[in-house]
């Protein structure tokens, strides 16, 4: 259905040089609305209610329904469960590998479809008739997007795409907003100890160790995420996370990465380090804003979008990116909300009119006036790079209150530095491939480190306990 539809439009576009629809009979409620879920709560779903209603008043007749099932992980499992009875959403936020699991059912739409598509567009609602000048971004546009974050929906990332139909430049997602992780540090603490803030891995531990001497109780170290530590550094040191060939997915148990592990592990022993998994699932950013005289952290690595859980106690919390091996090898994650399309859905009579109604509302949530109040409200860095000249943005990123020119503080002011952080990284992002499984192997290797850490498991064991618990034999 979907490659028909798609057929269709195409001709329909080639000969006329514009798509016009006009609702026939059998119409139902969901013909002209764009159902969109989202892990949003409360606070920032009322920032995407500004997009929804500048859709709705450029667009009449025409509503948008938001629904938030949960967390990134609820989200996946409802648009899951609606395509097996075919009543799925227009537009999801999404990870890759959710991605890879909606694929084999025929309804991601290529983006390509839209995304530079100068024609026009004609539709009829009732007794409204209204005309789209155009249906996509202009290239001017589509030059402002980031390239780290917009080569994540290219096709070719996704395992499985060509036997679901899908060429390698498709585009299966959009970003929407995005996060990578930062090294959030206690200058006070650097001060004390005559220190630079550390570009390497190599100086951060030796900033730990001589930390450990000045404040025996404290960790120098925390890590939000056991997982996203394993990735980059076999990102970093080349020593292999997965890949999206079929015929071998997890390639991260081999000796390598247990010699890296190995090395953490005696850091680990000196008292050096806490992460995630060892610190009873609970976010290391809790310590950090203690301070090390107050048994806490000098550094914590965590998501620029959780900048605002690492504003300090009686500090001033500083940002920076994290560590590398080298200048050449110093990748860091990317990470957070891309936007995936879905067709078909509730059993509309004009699922080719839904599709390009759907990219319009996709325009409003990527128009640069809105990323920049999102940015703003969630701590996320924008998808495109002329949010960073609106003028109430550059404002809050120089660390003003956008509405007073008083001086930002505390949570505000850490998610500004954050961002300002982030935004020299681009040319750093990394993503892992996508595929069936993809999301099991983060959750697998999410664990190596607590059976190592907590357990006493040799590190060579627990990379072959994971390798087995992905599949692997």
């Amino acid at each position: 259905m979907k490659k028909l539809l798609t057929v269709a439009l195409a001709t329909c576009i080639a000969v006329t040089g514009c798509v016009a629809f006009a609702a026939c009979g059998g119409e139902s409620d969901y013909d002209h609305t764009i159902v969109f879920y989202s892990s949003q709560g409360d606070d920032l779903s009322k920032v995407t209610q500004n997009a929804i209603a500048s859709f709705e008043a450029k667009y009449p007749g025409w509503k948008v329904e938001h629904s938030q099932p949960g967390g990134y992980d609820e989200v996946l499992s409802k648009v899951r469960g609606d395509l097996t009875a075919g009543l799925q959403p227009d537009l999801a936020y999404c990870y890759a590998d959710h991605v890879a699991q909606y694929l084999d059912t025929g309804t991601v739409v290529d983006m390509n479809n839209y995304l530079k598509n100068a024609n026009s567009y004609t539709y009829t609602v009732g007794e409204t008739t209204k005309t789209i000048d155009r249906i996509g971004f202009t290239d001017e546009d589509v030059s402002k997007f980031i390239p780290g974050y917009f080569e994540e929906g290219k096709a070719k990332n996704f395992g499985g795409h060509k036997a679901a139909g899908y060429d390698d430049d498709a585009l299966l997602t959009l970003p929407f907003v995005k996060s990578t992780e930062l090294l959030y540090y206690n200058p006070n603490a650097l001060k004390t100890l005559g220190v630079e803030v550390p570009t390497t891995w190599d100086e951060l531990w030796s900033i730990c160790e001589k930390a450990k001497q000045e404040w025996p109780t404290c960790t120098p170290l925390g890590y939000d995420s056991d997982a996203n530590w394993f990735i980059t550094m076999a990102e970093q040191l080349g020593f292999g996370y997965t890949s999206a060939d079929d015929s071998q997915h997890f390639l991260f148990n081999n000796e390598n990465a247990a010699a890296w592990l190995q090395k953490v592990a005696d850091y680990y022993n000196k008292g050096y380090i806490i992460t995630q998994a060892t610190y009873e699932g609970a976010y290391t950013s809790s310590l950090f804003v203690k301070g090390p005289e107050n048994n806490g952290l000098v550094f914590c690595i965590g998501s620029s979008g959780g900048a605002s859980n690492q504003a300090g106690t009686g500090f001033v919390t500083d940002v920076a990116p994290i560590p590398g091996v080298d200048e050449e090898h110093n990748q860091c994650i990317s990470q957070g909300p891309s936007l995936v399309m879905l067709t078909g859905g509730h059993g509309v009579t004009n699922p080719s009119e839904k599709e390009i109604m759907t990219f319009q509302f996709v325009k409003e949530l990527l128009d640069v006036e809105f990323q920049a109040q999102f940015a703003k409200a969630s701590g996320y860095n924008p998808m495109r790079t002329d949010v960073y000249d609106v003028a109430s943005y550059k404002t809050f990123l120089e660390g003003k209150d956008p509405d007073n020119g008083g001086k930002l503080e505390g949570k505000q002011l850490v998610v500004a530095k954050a961002a300002n952080a982030a935004v020299e990284l681009s040319d750093r992002f990394f993503v892992s491939p996508a595929f069936i499984g993809s999301s099991t192997a983060r959750s697998c290797v999410g664990t190596v480190m607590e059976r190592i850490f907590l357990n006493g498991m040799e590190p060579a064991e627990a990379l072959r306990k994971a390798y087995k618990d992905c599949g692997g034999k």
